[in-house]
């Protein structure tokens, strides 16, 4: 696993996403977490993670990512994990982490996330 992961951050209706793509390693958790300190400038209460292009991550780079998790919490920032595949999702279950993050299936369930919050605000 001596590919680096690749990272970008992109906005789709003022939420921010950031797409990971590669296996994630603890060196790579590293990196993700060097990134989103980075991408993420606090004005966001909410920040999604694209997993669709990570196939595999291990126990190590899975305790990295809960601590940022915990340090952007104390900084009202919510991470939601998008796309995140079976195995991922088994390791996560397996860890008893499952109700600790917070998920979002896919970027069609955001898009109807945000319809719905500006349909209710408009009607406010």
């Amino acid at each position: 696993m001596n590919d680096r992961i690749k990272l970008a951050k992109r906005t789709i209706k003022g939420y921010d996403i950031i797409d990971i793509i590669g296996d994630i390693s603890s060196e790579g958790s590293k990196e993700i977490v060097k990134y989103m300190k980075k991408a993420i400038t606090g004005k966001d209460k909410d920040v999604y993670v694209n997993l669709e292009g990570v196939r595999h991550m291990n126990s190590s780079a899975l305790s990295v990512i809960v601590q940022m998790v915990r340090d952007l919490a104390t900084k009202k920032i919510n991470i939601f994990f998008m796309n995140v595949n079976e195995k991922i999702m088994t390791l996560i279950k397996v860890a008893g982490l499952h109700n600790f993050f917070k998920f979002m299936a896919d970027e069609a369930a955001l898009l109807d996330k945000i319809e719905k919050m500006d349909k209710e605000a408009n009607n406010a």
